[in-house]
This record gives structure tokens, C-alpha cells and sequence, in this order.
């Protein structure tokens, strides 16, 4: 069993653009696919195509308070890329 944990991903559900998931890059499907592949091949349960995104589960297990501040700067960043 494999968890996949992308952030955006070029498809359909992000042509109206990748929200708050795109702000480190939107990947290509193949690119997501071959990630699963890989995690199989390895019997590894956590795939995450985005190298950030380990970082970011790391950073939430062994430091809560500062990942919940990242995170609430990272909605900020968000919030100043919607127009008025």
C-alpha cells in the first residue's frame, strides 16, 4: 500500500490554475505516475513528488508549532495572489 502526497499536478482539476497546491510547481502527470512506480518498485509507503512536501511532513512531526506557522505564512502567500 502507497500514500500518494502531490501537491498540484498539471490535470484537468488544476486548468482553472493549481490554488494554494501550486505555489511551490505544478508537475506533469507522468512525473507523478513514475513517482508511484518508483515507491511500489520499493515497497516505500509515502510518495511525495514534490521534495518539499517530505519536508513538510517532517518539519510537522517533530516541530507542530513551527509547521503550523509555515503553513499559516504559506496561506498568506496564497490569500496575496487572489486579485481584489
Amino acid at each position: 500500500m502507497s500514500c500518494l502526497c502531490p501537491q498540484a499536478v498539471k490535470t484537468a482539476m488544476t486548468a482553472g490554475g493549481p490554488g494554494v497546491a501550486g505555489i511551490d510547481g505544478m508537475i506533469e502527470p507522468e512525473e507523478a505516475a513514475e513517482d508511484v512506480l518508483d515507491a511500489i518498485e520499493k515497497d516505500r509507503f509515502l510518495v511525495t513528488p514534490h521534495a518539499e512536501v517530505l519536508e513538510y511532513v517532517k518539519r510537522k512531526g517533530t516541530d507542530r508549532d513551527r509547521w503550523i506557522s509555515g503553513m499559516q505564512r504559506l496561506h498568506g502567500r496564497f490569500e496575496e495572489m487572489i486579485p481584489d
